[in-house]
């Protein structure tokens, strides 16, 4: 039977449940940054190709770009939501250890104070993660109004701006005068 962990265990345990934590929001707040700022230098590039482009080749090329740029912006929407999988399950981990170590009871003198590191509402709230693990992880989705919420909103935008972008390329390739795709 195994053995329960000493407090010791427990708190280097927390140590490296602290630092995954960290670890998971930097992680994906610099994911996002990137998916952002790559998704619009690309929409920027391939619209002003757009804007110069007359030949039809060209407009094919811009259709390309447009598309890469939708599938980054795609790519980075599903990124994102994975990272606050990722980033839900180290709470959850804080939670328990946090729990074991007594740091979730209540302060005396300080009815709503614990000693648990609650930087969001959603990590605040320890009695709806501690009560049904399995479902607080099933349930979480980036909340309305959140940073997560806001950067997955821009990169649906990006997308939709990108495939906006291709099927003008494809009108402007499809509608020109005559001509021969490849010479």
């Amino acid at each position: 039977m195994p053995q329960e962990p000493t407090r010791d265990e427990l708190f280097k345990l927390y140590q490296v449940a602290i630092d995954e934590y960290r670890f998971e929001v930097k992680l994906n707040s610099d994911r996002s940054i990137h998916y952002v700022v790559f998704n619009s230098a690309v929409l920027t590039a391939a619209t002003g190709l757009l804007k110069i482009g007359a030949s039809p080749h060209l407009n094919f090329f811009v259709t390309l770009v447009f598309g890469i740029g939708a599938c980054t912006a795609w790519l980075g929407v599903r990124s994102i939501r994975k990272g606050h999988e990722y980033y839900h399950r180290a709470i959850l981990k804080k939670t328990l250890l946090e729990e074991l170590l007594g740091l979730t009871a209540i302060v005396k003198d300080y009815p709503t104070a614990t000693l648990a590191i609650g930087t969001t509402a959603g990590q605040a709230d320890i009695d709806t993660i501690l009560r049904d693990p399995r479902a607080w992880l099933a349930a979480e989705t980036p909340k309305r109004g959140s940073i997560t919420h806001a950067g997955i909103l821009v990169l649906r935008l990006l997308l939709a701006a990108n495939i906006a972008g291709m099927l003008a390329a494809i009108y402007l390739m499809t509608s020109a005068a005559p001509y021969i795709l490849w010479p």
